[in-house]
């Protein structure tokens, strides 16, 4: 272990606080001063299938004083870290443990222990089952009603971005969160003309309910930080710090656009079937990606200079409409209004389910050095070299602008590891216009 909290390794951080306080108040650091081996801090915005939308993590501790029993681990204890990476804003970040894990070697001679926790919100809304009902409401305000149980928790305010639509709806016996998760599928931005709403907390102690039109704009939104993909010769010391917090330790393409995914999926084309059971009348509705594609908000886009010129994922006009289609039963003036949750949801799935596709569509995890400023939400720019390394071009297709969807901040005792960050990085176009199709 390290006789200081500040480790010198390779990638420097300064871990001022990583206490665990038992239900019956002994903290971590009063039965052994600074035990912990790692920490493992994640903030997702729950883009992927299965991924949280609240903080959580991990610290691993060295059980050479019995921690375990001294401490009456058996889950529900408070979580209190604070690190950072010298000279930038720390990370502080409070917690409440939900799973303990237990190693001992076969010889007995040695103890670990796995402390997993999670942010306190997520463990009181798991136990609130609340029931609402809203006419002619603004989505962003039942948003903003449905967070209320939450925001005295620890004081964590909410950002909801305004909503144009209005609509009514009832919510029954559903979790804070995931009637949030319900009222998001059908809500469409102000200022925006998408339905790609997103909930999640971030390490800046706040929610964030916001289009994700707003968090990409290319016409609003700045790169926060521009990475390069360069050999590493080692450390050289602190002049070479700031180039080395800007150039990836690693990079990998975990995918990029399937055809055939997208098609069955809806993300080029789809159609809508709704049922009104009061009017007994079935209406048909298209999307087509190409056509309304200019009409949306991309993280990536060419400036339009004596023609139009898209930055899209695909270039093919001639995908079928029937490739998907999805059914909807509505009820008209089911709350005596014009509109409800479900006529809404006629209006806003299929662009919805392509917008969300899109921005899945291209997936790239990079590792950098520690960075406790890192944070999901941030755009940041690519710069990878061209497989003709000696020309100095970029690859057109994997660099240009992304989103950041998770981070994980990992921190270890050992000086050579030290600490560094992997991001989950995800872009719905490319930097560069594709060729005019001709095949």
């Amino acid at each position: 272990m390290p006789e200081t909290n500040e480790n010198r390794g390779s990638s420097d951080v300064s871990v001022e606080l990583c206490d665990i306080v038992s239900s019956g108040g002994v903290h971590l650091n009063e039965v052994f001063k600074d035990p912990w081996n790692g920490i493992v801090l994640n903030e997702s915005m729950g883009l992927q299938k299965d991924d949280p939308q609240f903080v959580s993590g991990e610290i691993f501790l060295s059980d050479e004083v019995d921690i375990f029993n001294n401490l009456k681990l058996v889950g529900d204890e408070a979580v209190d870290l604070k690190f950072r990476t010298p000279g930038k804003k720390a990370i502080e970040f409070q917690g409440r443990v939900y799973s303990v894990g237990y190693f001992r070697s076969a010889d007995a001679s040695s103890t670990g222990l796995s402390v997993k926790f999670c942010s306190p919100e997520k463990v009181v809304s798991d136990q609130l089952k609340i029931s609402r009902s809203y006419k002619n409401v603004l989505y962003s305000d039942m948003i903003k009603d449905l967070y209320t149980p939450l925001k005295d928790i620890s004081g964590k305010k909410i950002f909801v971005e305004d909503t144009k639509n209005i609509g009514s709806m009832i919510i029954n016996n559903q979790s804070p969160i995931d009637a949030i998760n319900k009222v998001i599928q059908v809500s469409r931005s102000l200022k925006r003309n998408g339905a790609n709403y997103v909930f999640y907390e971030g390490l800046n102690k706040s929610f964030v309910c916001s289009s994700l039109e707003s968090l990409v704009d290319p016409t609003e939104v700045e790169t926060n930080m521009i990475y390069t993909y360069e050999k590493d010769d080692g450390d050289t010391g602190k002049s070479n710090r700031l180039k080395k917090m800007a150039a990836l330790k690693s990079f990998r393409v975990l995918s990029l656009p399937n055809m055939l995914d997208g098609i069955k999926n809806g993300l080029y084309a789809s159609t809508l079937v709704t049922n009104d059971l009061m009017k007994r009348k079935v209406r048909f509705s298209s999307f087509d990606y190409l056509d309304s594609y200019t009409s949306y908000k991309s993280i990536n886009y060419s400036e339009r200079q004596g023609g139009q010129k898209v930055t899209a994922l695909t270039n093919n006009p001639n995908f079928r409409k029937s490739s998907l289609v999805h059914f909807i039963p509505q009820n008209y003036r089911s709350f005596d209004t014009e509109t409800s949750y479900n006529d809404d949801r006629g209006d806003i799935s299929l662009v919805r389910r392509s917008q969300m596709l899109q921005m899945n569509a291209i997936q790239v995890e990079v590792i950098i050095t520690g960075d406790s400023e890192a944070r999901v939400g941030k755009v940041i720019t690519l710069e990878i070299p061209s497989t003709k390394a000696q020309t100095g071009e970029l690859d057109q297709i994997m660099s240009g602008r992304y989103l950041v969807t998770k981070v994980k901040h990992i921190v270890s005792s050992e000086p050579s590891r030290g600490y560094v960050t992997v991001m989950l990085l995800v872009k719905d176009s490319y930097e560069k216009p594709l060729p005019k199709r001709v095949v």
